[in-house]
């Protein structure tokens, strides 16, 4: 090891520049070469790091995600009340007699208005009416039930009336056996007016024999006690006959 203090001056000089650019290198090395651009470029690295988005970012929950419609229950919001009826009885298997749900219903909606609209003609009432065109399929209830809500509401409370066997029934020319079931006429007291000529009615019992009759070459109305132990009723050329309340 030397002491500088033995070298020459010149070589001193020497000596001293080769470890300051020694030094030099050091620093380099370490802290890297200093930036041209100085604080400009040190703030508008700040500024973009600020403005970057932050990978971090919270993510929406599930909850707050729109759910999508399944889109069986967006066709059938898009149908038609006759194609939901439809698609329903489809589903369910009714047994119409070869006719959809919707033509089934539409029929007895049909039946319905034009007996309101002309009961005489017609020689019953729309919750006879309705009755029948129930008991005229396997599953005709089920598709009155369901349809006449939804094609022609208005008759919605008498199609109630019509399957719990509690209307009122009207009594043209033919026999009937006595009882509540469509087809049926109940117990009770009915009425017949008009002009009647040659009118003959009838009540049987059980094995045949006649009750009571009558019979009416011009009467303008005729009035009728038709009991429960009764088994028919027969009337001809009597015109309608509806309940007396």
């Amino acid at each position: 090891m030397f002491h500088p203090s033995f070298l020459p001056a010149r070589r001193m000089r020497r000596v001293g520049t080769l470890l300051a650019v020694a030094c030099v290198s050091t620093l380099v090395i370490a802290f890297g070469e200093p930036s041209d651009e100085g604080p400009q470029a040190a703030q508008a690295s700040a500024d973009s790091a600020s403005v970057a988005p932050s990978s971090a970012a919270p993510k929406p929950s599930l909850s707050a995600m729109p759910r999508s419609v399944p889109s069986t229950a967006r066709e059938t919001a898009a149908q038609t009340p006759a194609q939901r009826l439809d698609t329903l009885g489809h589903a369910k298997k009714w047994d119409l007699s070869g006719s959809s749900a919707s033509e089934f219903t539409q029929d007895a909606c049909d039946m319905a208005g034009e007996t309101d609209s002309a009961p005489d003609q017609a020689g019953e009432s729309v919750a006879q009416a309705l009755a029948m065109r129930a008991t005229s399929a396997e599953s005709g209830a089920a598709a009155l039930r369901a349809g006449i809500p939804a094609l022609c509401p208005k008759w919605t409370r008498t199609l109630a009336a019509s399957l719990s066997g509690r209307y009122d029934r009207w009594i043209t020319d033919d026999t009937y056996d006595i009882g509540s079931k469509p087809g049926q006429i109940p117990a009770g007291t009915y009425r017949t007016a008009g002009d009647l000529s040659d009118c003959y009615w009838e009540r049987t019992a059980v094995n045949g024999d006649v009750i009571d009759n009558g019979w009416a070459t011009a009467a303008r109305a005729i009035t009728v006690h038709i009991r429960e132990s009764d088994s028919t009723f027969t009337s001809d050329n009597c015109g309608v006959w509806t309940p007396v309340h």
